[in-house]
């Protein structure tokens, strides 16, 4: 079964939640996991604890690597990021031609920023994201465009593979 599966929407917005409640734990690569896995939660000088963004080269590097090691063995796999940007895409959309895979998305960029903002600041504190950031993704949100190999499916959908 040669499909990816990918979320798109803001922290906070249920991409993780949905994947908890589909029980897709175990086929998941996930950046943030990755990131504590590189690096020890780090407290600012404002006491606040939080994930550090500087080891994500090495995050992306790994991830990449992870991503790969699946496709290559035709796994279906499931990314939970943002992917806020058009340029995320990239990655998905070559190895959608050069494997053959199918791109699935499940979209949750419908979940209003106000929602996301709210859910974030309910979060431990751990995996709240900087109210700051998460309007910078918005903002990318916004302008994303999604490329047509990848079928788009809302969260509200039920999932057919």
């Amino acid at each position: 079964m040669r499909i990816l599966l990918i979320t798109r929407g803001l922290p906070g917005s249920g991409k993780s939640t949905w994947i908890r409640e589909h029980h897709l734990e175990s086929y998941t690569i996930s950046p943030d996991r990755l990131r504590l896995m590189f690096s020890a939660p780090l407290m600012d000088t404002a006491g606040k604890i939080g994930i550090s963004q500087k080891v994500n080269r090495l995050v992306f590097e790994c991830f990449d690597e992870m991503l790969e090691n699946r496709i290559s063995r035709g796994d279906f796999t499931v990314v939970d990021a943002c992917h806020v940007k058009t340029q995320d895409y990239i990655r998905y959309r070559h190895l959608a031609k050069e494997r053959r895979y199918r791109v699935l998305m499940a979209d949750f960029s419908d979940v209003p920023l106000e929602e996301c903002l709210r859910r974030n600041q309910e979060r431990p504190p751990l995996e709240a994201v900087p109210e700051r950031e998460i309007l910078r993704m918005h903002r990318n949100l916004l302008k994303c465009e999604v490329p047509s190999c990848i079928r788009i499916f809302s969260h509200n959908e039920e999932i057919i593979i």
